[in-house]
């Protein structure tokens, strides 16, 4: 009974030690990947704005949220983009049905310059998503269609130096293997513009 006791007594005492080896182990892994990050000016990066794209010859207001870790003058992360509000269009006359357009992906960028005021990046996004006629009414999807885009664009921020900055886009957007009765890939391809606010906690020297 004895021996039965020390025997749990000696397997606590060496849980109780692997147990602390573990722990510093772990406290150790957490400094160094934590020095790991602050040496390597790696943080990350958010924008919140919408954008103008080309929408069936006129431009139509997109809700759009990016968030990316960065790297120095790199960032790779993802994208979101939504079509705000529909469009209404005659599909199959006398009905009336609303556009909608979600699209998500990845968005990989680069920063070309930086000064006081101003920074200016080079952004890519490759997104895929939905574009459907909607019945207004019962809210079911009538039509729809898989479709690919691809995003490149130039962005301006302002006042680089504090977390919470301006910013501005203009690109280019082509749209793929789209097929929706009434519309076609052209009519969602073209320039657009973008405004918004960016959060920036990247360790950015200057």
């Amino acid at each position: 009974m004895h021996k039965c006791y020390l025997g749990l007594l000696l397997c606590f005492f060496q849980y109780v030690i692997v147990a602390q080896q573990a722990d510093s182990l772990t406290q150790s892994k957490t400094n160094n990947f934590s020095h790991f990050l602050k040496n390597k000016n790696i943080g990350w990066a958010g924008f919140a704005g919408f954008d103008m794209t080309p929408t069936m010859e006129s431009f139509q207001k997109q809700i759009r949220l990016d968030i990316s870790l960065t790297h120095e003058r790199l960032s790779l992360g993802m994208t979101y983009s939504s079509l705000l509000g529909g469009l209404k269009q005659y599909v199959i006359f006398p009905s009336t049905y609303r556009l909608n357009a979600q699209h998500g992906g990845i968005i990989l960028g680069i920063r070309i310059f930086q000064s006081k005021w101003i920074n200016g990046y080079i952004n890519t996004a490759y997104q895929w998503g939905q574009m459907v006629w909607e019945d207004p009414a019962s809210k079911e999807y009538v039509f729809s269609s898989k479709s690919e885009g691809i995003k490149p664009e130039f962005e301006i921020t302002i006042y680089p130096k504090f977390w919470l900055q301006l910013s501005t886009k203009v690109g280019y957007q082509q749209i793929s293997k789209l097929e929706l009765p009434q519309v076609n890939s052209a009519d969602f391809s073209g320039f657009f513009y973008s405004l918004g606010l960016k959060i920036n906690l990247s360790n950015e020297k200057y």
